[in-house]
């Protein structure tokens, strides 16, 4: 009885130590990033809302903020070396979205086809590719199509949208791929209205602003 006890305490031990030994499954890997790249984005959204744009406590967390962007980036490659994964939970694959969206320009082209076959393969949302272009559009100096991109003025806090290729059908275009009207998404999203005759009264001060920024970088 003694032997039979002291095997099965060995063969537990060892067990534990084999389980310990093996690598994090890429289900747990993406809910840790995913942690990672949704708590410091909050904490930013709760400087912006208390008014802290320029604060040193914003820039702080501005560059952690890309440094962690880059660690989960460098994970998530790893990941997607085999190909987008099966059977991973919605957040899991909303992760995987959310880490490349938050990326440099060229890092986002370079994985623009990646988005485009995992929505053909219900892995992601059309929704999700949407957002993406929109990003890419406006950083290669174009004009988004679905009107996703929201400007903040980091000296007054108004908020823009920013430019529509075809304002007039964005509702229609956004529809298509499973997105809320532009009314619903901002008044949920950042509390704001919209209103197409605003849009185009505000688009000179917008563009402006833009072009302020951009000559800054």
């Amino acid at each position: 009885m003694i032997k039979i006890i002291v095997s099965l305490a060995m063969l537990l031990a060892s067990s534990i130590a084999t389980s310990q030994n093996q690598p994090q499954s890429i289900q747990t890997q993406l809910d840790s990033i995913w942690k990672t790249d949704q708590e410091i984005r909050f904490k930013l959204l709760k400087l912006q809302q208390e008014g802290k744009m320029n604060s040193d406590e914003m820039k702080d967390l501005v560059q952690q903020m890309k440094n962690q962007d880059s660690i989960n980036l460098n994970q998530v490659e790893n990941i997607l070396k085999t190909g987008w994964p099966d059977d991973l939970s919605m957040q899991g694959n909303q992760t995987i979205f959310l880490v490349i969206q938050h990326t440099d320009l060229q890092t986002q082209k370079e994985y623009l086809p990646v988005i485009e076959k995992a929505v053909q393969e219900n892995k992601t949302f059309p929704a999700n590719l949407a957002l993406l272009k929109d990003r890419i559009a406006l950083r290669e100096g174009k004009k988004q199509i679905y009107g996703s991109q929201i400007f903040i003025d980091s000296n007054t806090g108004k908020k823009y949208v920013q430019p529509i290729q075809n304002p007039e059908e964005v509702d229609k275009l956004r529809a298509e791929v499973s997105l809320p009207s532009m009314e619903t998404y901002l008044q949920q999203s950042f509390q704001m209205d919209w209103n197409l005759v605003e849009y185009y009264k505000n688009l000179p001060e917008i563009e402006k602003l833009l072009e302020e920024r951009k000559a800054t970088k």
